[in-house]
């Protein structure tokens, strides 16, 4: 075998591992979540973000299996495996830009759901995708150098890319603008709601309730592993030969399947444990189901709860005009 042959195959086993092993962590953790998934996303109303989070969990269970087959197909013919190819990348993207979805929701539901936070991350979102597209069309689409083969050198049978442009690595360029954004409009409410807790008589500054804690927290874990893949995978692009880079690829699918999908559910178990027994607190313009009694004592609402199980809440007391009920059924 010659060296071109054996470097060739060396690459195209590191990349199949790289897969495989992706693949496995994600379907392992949508076995871990199933029972979960059952309880609070089937089992519960519908609703958008459960919409995305199915999308979110099974396109990306897809792309994975699908990722594995183009690494261990022996049998695929060019064509087939091109059209594959296509499919994987951009149900990778599609995946990633669910997650930011989910992300949006909660931006906008901290927010009180005003007109101009829901303008912002519109006109923002649809800024990223655009500039995404055109990227990745010049560099992996029809008009590109990519070049797919069955066959990359004789007697060896598998789908073989080629030809992708270094420019690729600008993709990660608009993620990053849209992440950083997401990441100082969930700063933004958080300083917010402490200045509005620090003129609330006997509450914390420096505190605020568990719902918005969590949100404010995944944001920001979300804003921080989204930079250092970016930074990892952008490293790679510019000092790695393209097929080792590209290696980078599927923990792209890993991480944005397993934390859109974990938010989601992590978050509605959270909702589930504590909503049904304790009060609503007033934080801002935002009621947010769950908080303690202790530091709900001041400006509560009590909702009925008649209906078990029914997270669409029907106020009892209070203002309902003045301020924004959320509930985990929206998030």
């Amino acid at each position: 075998m010659s060296s071109t042959a054996t470097t060739i195959t060396n690459e195209l086993n590191s990349f199949s591992y790289a897969q495989i092993a992706v693949a496995v962590a994600v379907l392992y953790d949508h076995v871990l979540t199933f029972n979960r998934e059952i309880d609070y996303i089937w089992r519960r109303s519908p609703s958008l973000v459960a919409a995305l989070y199915l999308l979110d969990r099974y396109l990306g269970d897809s792309v994975v299996i699908l990722g594995t087959y183009l690494c261990l197909s022996a049998d695929a013919s060019t064509e087939v495996s091109s059209r594959l190819f296509q499919v994987r990348a951009w149900g990778t993207l599609l995946c990633s830009w669910l997650t930011q979805c989910i992300m949006q929701l909660r931006i906008y539901a901290m927010y009180g759901r005003t007109r101009w936070i829901l303008v912002v991350l519109v006109l923002a979102f649809f800024s990223e995708v655009l500039a995404i597209v055109v990227i990745i069309w010049r560099t992996i689409g029809p008009t590109s150098d990519l070049a797919i083969t069955d066959e990359p050198f004789p007697g060896k049978h598998v789908c073989y890319f080629s030809g992708i442009n270094a420019n690729f690595v600008y993709v990660f360029i608009p993620v990053l603008c849209f992440e950083m954004l997401l990441f100082f409009l969930a700063i933004r409410v958080s300083l917010n709601n402490m200045r509005d807790r620090k003129t609330t008589p006997g509450t914390s500054s420096l505190r605020v309730n568990s719902f918005m804690s969590i949100l404010v927290r995944d944001s920001i874990l979300y804003f921080f592993i989204n930079l250092a893949m970016c930074a990892i995978v952008m490293g790679l692009w510019q000092n790695a030969a393209a097929l080792h880079a590209t290696i980078s690829i599927p923990f792209i699918m890993l991480v944005e399947t397993v934390i859109g999908t974990r938010m989601v559910i992590n978050f509605k178990e959270h909702c589930s444990r504590r909503f049904s027994s304790e009060p609503i607190m007033v934080v801002g313009s935002i009621r947010f189901a769950g908080v303690s009694e202790e530091s709900a004592r001041q400006d509560t609402t009590i909702y009925d709860q008649s209906k078990e199980g029914d997270e669409e809440m029907q106020a009892i007391k209070g203002d309902q005009t003045s301020t924004e009920v959320i509930t985990c059924e929206e998030l």
